[in-house]
């Protein structure tokens, strides 16, 4: 059932976008030759750097996930696990299920398959990457709410605008928060639990892993910047910031493949919100996808269909539906 709903929510925002450009197919094509204009002014030198950042990005994350391995006694070479990790990549972007859910389940039975590390095994290393790197998230999630102008929002007809400052975002997240935890906290005291028994394994990977976290982190902020250079579009550092989160947020959604439609819509309207006109956003942010989308999914399938990835993946579907 919870297939079915992806699949109609998926082709009602695809039949939504299609009446979209049909009813105004006339305003799109001077902005489509906009766009096109911009592409083709693209410095290629930033594109080629912005790209080899990426990489650098996957590499890093393979040589985190060999460090938490190395904990439970796989002592394996980081150019072993960039497969899997572009594999992930290419899972992601065609399930619809986000950055928690489809790529990584598909990283743990590779491991299975490929290394013969157990599934708990497995599942816990992922899972300590994902709650180490929670902390650098968080701490570029309080620097945008610290750094990020006041937004000024359309409210109500007797209220012309609300306005948002910081600290306003301050108090709402944190009072979010304070009320998930009181609803939840049944699930979280179980969660600590585990977190507090797992620790003795990991604790000796934490500093390599955070330090790796914040590096890829930095580096995307790096790459988004790269892209903002190769189209001449002068964007702030928050903003950059904003991207990076956002893209990772909306990119989690579990609607459509690999966020596809949601997070360039997401994106060129907050590009748009700070000033850009539809045409940059727009190129921008095809670009960014060129590379964070485009081209890991290229490579990713690639390095599926060599080291024979896509059988282990349709074997494990016909094992679910057995």
């Amino acid at each position: 059932m919870g297939t079915l709903i992806k699949i109609i929510v998926a082709l009602l925002l695809l039949a939504a976008g299609v009446y979209l450009v049909r009813s105004y197919w006339v305003e799109i094509i001077p902005v489509m030759e906009e766009i096109l204009g911009t592409l083709r002014e693209t410095k290629l030198r930033y594109v080629f750097l912005a790209i080899s950042v990426y990489l650098l990005s996957v590499y890093l994350f393979s040589v985190r996930w060999q460090q938490v391995l190395l904990c439970i006694g796989y002592n394996l070479k980081v150019i072993s696990l960039i497969p899997i990790y572009f594999g992930e990549v290419f899972v992601n972007n065609i399930t619809p299920g986000g950055n928690m859910a489809a790529g990584e389940s598909f990283r743990i039975l590779w491991a299975n398959k490929l290394f013969g590390i157990s599934y708990s095994n497995a599942f816990k290393t992922v899972f300590f990457e994902r709650l180490v790197e929670a902390i650098p998230v968080f701490l570029l999630s309080i620097y945008i709410l610290y750094a990020f102008p006041a937004l000024e929002v359309r409210f109500l007809p007797s209220i012309d605008k609300l306005t948002l400052k910081s600290v306003h975002l301050f108090f709402l997240v944190f009072l979010a928060a304070g009320i998930a935890i009181w609803f939840f906290r049944a699930k979280l005291t179980s969660f600590f639990r585990n977190v507090q028994k797992n620790w003795e394994i990991f604790k000796q990977a934490f500093i390599p892993v955070l330090l790796l976290s914040c590096t890829v982190w930095t580096l995307d902020v790096v790459r988004l910047k790269l892209v903002a250079l190769a189209l001449n579009i002068d964007l702030s550092l928050s903003l950059i910031v904003t991207i990076s989160i956002l893209t990772f947020i909306l990119g989690a959604l579990p609607l459509t493949p690999g966020g596809l439609g949601i997070i360039e819509g997401g994106l060129i309207s907050l590009l748009m919100y700070f000033g850009l006109s539809l045409a940059s956003a727009s190129s921008f942010v095809l670009l960014e996808r060129f590379i964070s989308y485009g081209i890991s999914s290229i490579i990713g399938f690639l390095y599926l269909s060599y080291y024979g990835g896509f059988k282990i993946w349709k074997k494990s579907k016909e094992e679910k539906l057995h």
